[in-house]
């Protein structure tokens, strides 16, 4: 009784030191893809794969973002007309508005622009904003074309205004004008018999 147990306790103590010496022997054989550097069907290639932590971040792209920005011109030009780029506002009504300088000597004012419909109106200098219109091309103006390419470049790239009408509003720096309340109309007089 007491050799089966020795030989069982040695056999026990023994096992974990066969699995090591097995390990070693398969590490040490060629594998099939090492020696040619191809993939057969019972061993595929190893894709590279970027770790997780390679890709950036949402506030990483973010800051990039941010970055790329800063370091783009603050004046961009299309056709004789230079616009700051940098200043863009958005009103609550969805209007964006900055400052442009045109021509030799160069002019000055405020344009705002309403992407839904595509429209813009200028200010010079201090004076009342024009109407509404569409923007001029270099073909259609000397002075201030490019206005559709600047219009075009600003809202393709503009985040959507959430709730905005296609209407544009009265004026750029304006409220729009409450509508004229329905005045009181007679009553249809019933036809005759």
């Amino acid at each position: 009784m007491g050799a089966p147990c020795l030989i069982s306790a040695v056999l026990v103590a023994l096992l974990p030191f066969a699995d090591l010496g097995r390990a070693q022997a398969q590490e040490a054989a060629p594998r099939q893809g090492d020696a040619a550097d191809t993939a057969t069907p019972e061993t595929p290639a190893k894709t590279v794969v970027p770790e997780a932590s390679d890709a950036p971040t949402a506030k990483e792209k973010e800051l990039l973002e941010k970055i790329r920005k800063l370091k783009a011109p603050r004046w961009r030009s299309f056709g004789s007309c230079q616009y700051d780029w940098t200043s863009w506002r958005l009103s609550g009504k969805g209007v964006r508005t900055t400052s442009y300088r045109c021509g030799d000597p160069p002019v000055t004012g405020n344009v705002a622009v309403f992407c839904p419909s595509l429209r813009i109106s200028r200010q010079v200098a201090d004076a009342e904003w024009e109407s509404w219109r569409l923007p001029l091309s270099v073909e259609e103006s000397a002075t201030t074309g490019g206005e559709d390419q600047m219009v075009a470049n600003l809202c393709a790239n503009a985040r959507p205004v959430p709730n905005t009408t296609t209407e544009a509003p009265a004026q750029p720096g304006a409220t729009r004008k409450p509508k004229a309340s329905p005045t009181t109309a007679k009553p249809a007089g019933k036809p005759a018999p």
